[in-house]
């Protein structure tokens, strides 16, 4: 607020006060003179009542000063109040839509600072969606780019290593590594890709009904092996036989996998994997729970976040884009569910709910 500005507000409750008491006690002065009216010059009436009176006097005399203070200052108290809503929309609109202006006090520079705010937000947000669109589309078309040549270059590798045994032992070692390599930017590129596409809303999902326990189960008897081989245990509950919901099949495929894939990784030996899959009257819900180590309240809340991986020195030899969370987090989204993780007592557990579409 200026510094300028003469105090307004303070010099019309310095009106009001008095002018509130000037009627508050010419009220009185009716009301004590049709009492007048009605008991006359009874002494002995006011010589018993006299305290009584005066004690109501001042009562009513305080209730009337408040009554019209209040009506006095109401439309300045809703103002303040539709001013204080206006403000709180910034939490879903990341900024507001202009306040009407009314009066001519500090409450209305108020609400003119907060419209010129208002306004740089705006501006703010505007520039940032902006540059975060160029950016995804920047990063869609360069990975669509390098698909091709890539593409090539992974195909020169397969036919080099199909006649690997014309090369010496330690060409064939680097043939090996530039093959696993090549591949391993390649699947960081298709998932960078698809993550950007997800991002800018550049999928429309093909949805058919189809029963979520079945494939679950379906794609866990695929990854059964991979997880035999650090004696994982996998148990699958599931408190329907038919969990029909309407998904895009190859997307919510992708879902599952990456976290079964995520338990592939990150379960100790000799534990155990578990699925619960169950349902209420307002949602379809699925849990992942495998044992691990614990992940603490900040990584929780960051592990849906691209290209983030917990604790990077302790999992460096675990590879990955970072991005298949991410990527299952948008999936879900745009299925109107969500997902989220919580972790006790070194069980990890994804939770996903997706609502039912009422019929």
């Amino acid at each position: 607020m200026k510094k300028g500005i003469i105090n307004k507000v303070g010099i019309k409750l310095l009106i009001l006060i008095p002018i509130d008491i000037i009627i508050s006690l010419l009220f009185l002065g009716f009301l004590l003179n049709m009492l007048h009216r009605i008991i006359g010059d009874n002494i002995d009436f006011y010589e018993k009542y006299g305290a009584v009176i005066a004690i109501v006097s001042f009562v009513l005399e305080l209730v009337i000063f408040i009554v019209i203070f209040l009506i006095a200052i109401n439309g300045r108290i809703k103002y303040l109040n539709y001013i204080s809503k206006s403000v709180t929309n910034i939490k879903t609109q990341h900024y507001l839509n202009p306040i009407e202006i009314k009066g001519n006090d500090e409450i209305f520079q108020l609400a003119e600072d907060i419209n010129t705010m208002s306004e740089r937000l705006k501006e703010n947000y505007e520039k940032e969606k902006k540059q975060e669109e160029a950016k995804n589309e920047l990063i869609v078309a360069v990975s669509h780019d390098l698909k091709t040549p890539l593409t090539s270059v992974i195909g020169y590798l397969e036919l080099l290593n199909k006649d690997k045994e014309s090369f010496t032992e330690k060409q064939q070692e680097f043939l090996k590594v530039a093959y696993e390599k090549s591949g391993n930017l390649k699947k960081l590129i298709d998932e960078l890709f698809e993550y950007t596409k997800l991002s800018n809303n550049y999928v429309k999902l093909d949805k058919v009904p189809f029963n979520i326990a079945v494939l679950v189960n379906q794609i866990v008897g695929e990854h059964v092996l991979f997880l035999s081989e650090k004696n994982i245990k996998v148990e699958i509950e599931c408190a329907k036989n038919e969990l029909i919901y309407e998904i895009d099949m190859q997307k919510f495929v992708r879902v599952i996998e990456n976290l079964v894939k995520n338990a592939e990784k990150y379960s100790y030996k000799d534990s155990t994997f578990k699925i619960i899959m169950w349902d209420d009257e307002e949602n379809i819900k699925l849990s992942f729970i495998n044992e691990g180590d614990n992940i603490n309240e900040e990584d929780l809340l960051k592990i849906f976040d691209e290209m983030y991986r917990i604790d990077k020195s302790r999992n460096a030899e675990i590879e990955g884009s970072g991005l298949g969370l991410p990527i299952s987090k948008k999936i879900i989204e745009l299925h109107g569910g969500r997902i989220w993780a919580e972790c006790n007592d070194n069980k990890i557990k994804f939770n996903i709910e997706l609502p039912k579409i009422s019929e």
